[in-house]
């Protein structure tokens, strides 16, 4: 997502260093008609470089922040997960020191209370490894199925942000062309301008809503 904002971002740079040298040649300047053509595309570069910026913001908002949260939750589920092997490893060594006492012919007080010691670590170890499997076996499958209810409505609002900067910026630039090419461009649309907008709109109104939104 960043390489493709950045993409977009060089390629309006790139839109509006064109429309600024175009405004600023000598045909410009000495043709009406140049001038004036050049002029219009220049506004529309510029209302496009606007839109950029906004798409710029709201791809940060409904996907990328999104995203950096979700990627904390494997993060710890991660960090749990090498708990649980730590805590196998731990268990095995005091398991086998306690089988190598159980071997021993020692009779003695201080070994007797030395495998006592082994054990009472052996079961707070295990006790322990336990607590975290049963942990994680709970909480994996429910985080295996929230995956999707979390992430679809950032893929939803990046397809909206999309259909929103694409068709705004083929409307503008569609009004530079002449109007017999313009006509036969847009005969097949039956959407009114004004329809159009307000479907516009709404999607946007419906993105700044969602809650993957107010919660950054």
């Amino acid at each position: 997502m960043k390489k493709y904002i950045g993409a977009l971002t060089n390629l309006d740079r790139a839109d509006q260093r064109l429309s600024t040298n175009l405004i600023n040649c000598g045909l410009a300047q000495n043709n009406n008609e140049c001038r004036r053509i050049v002029e219009e595309y220049y506004s529309v570069a510029t209302q496009v470089g606007k839109n950029v910026q906004e798409i710029s913001s709201l791809c940060h908002k409904t996907f990328i922040e999104p995203l950096k949260k979700f990627r904390n939750v494997f993060i710890s589920i991660a960090a749990a997960m090498a708990k649980r092997e730590e805590l196998v490893a731990t268990w095995k060594n005091i398991h086998n020191r306690v089988k190598k006492l159980q071997e021993k012919k020692d009779r003695t007080a201080s070994h007797i209370a030395k495998l006592e010691r082994e054990r009472r670590a052996e079961e707070a170890a295990a006790k322990e490894l336990k607590n975290i499997h049963a942990q994680l076996l709970a909480e994996l499958p429910m985080f295996l199925g929230k995956r999707l209810e979390y992430i679809n409505p950032s893929i939803h609002a990046v397809i909206m942000i999309q259909l929103n900067y694409y068709g705004h910026a083929t409307q503008l630039y569609t009004q530079l062309m002449p109007t017999q090419y313009s006509s036969d461009f847009t005969s097949g649309t039956t959407i009114p301008e004004e329809e159009h907008q307000r479907i516009i709109n709404t999607e946007l109104n419906r993105l700044r809503a969602l809650t993957i939104v107010k919660n950054h």
